[in-house]
């Protein structure tokens, strides 16, 4: 069950995440723009893998993911997230981290 659906704009150049979540996982889902996705298990030190998502394709982050995003271009996105996304919910679930 989802609990969350954000539509979200982020800027060419833009890094986003650089994160983990304890329990929530999410699809992001590239309405317009693309994307370099990362992402390695979390407590891994292994250099982590690079998607490039595009317009039309989604991709899936589950918890215990560290995951980031730099954006190749102007984009609009779709987050569908299984926890609620207010604030307080949120960081109670997020860890941050230098992922790139």
């Amino acid at each position: 069950m989802m609990k969350s659906a954000s539509l979200i704009t982020s800027v060419k150049g833009a890094i986003r995440a650089n994160h983990y979540h304890k329990t929530d996982w999410h699809y992001c889902y590239m309405v317009t723009g693309a994307m370099e996705y990362y992402e390695r298990p979390t407590g891994s030190s292994a250099k982590p893998k690079r998607f490039i998502v595009k317009a039309g394709q989604m991709v899936f982050t589950a918890p215990m993911v560290d995951h980031a995003m730099k954006f190749l271009e102007d984009t609009t996105w779709l987050t569908l997230s299984r926890n609620p996304r207010d604030q307080d919910s949120y960081e109670a679930d997020v860890v941050r981290i230098n992922l790139i």
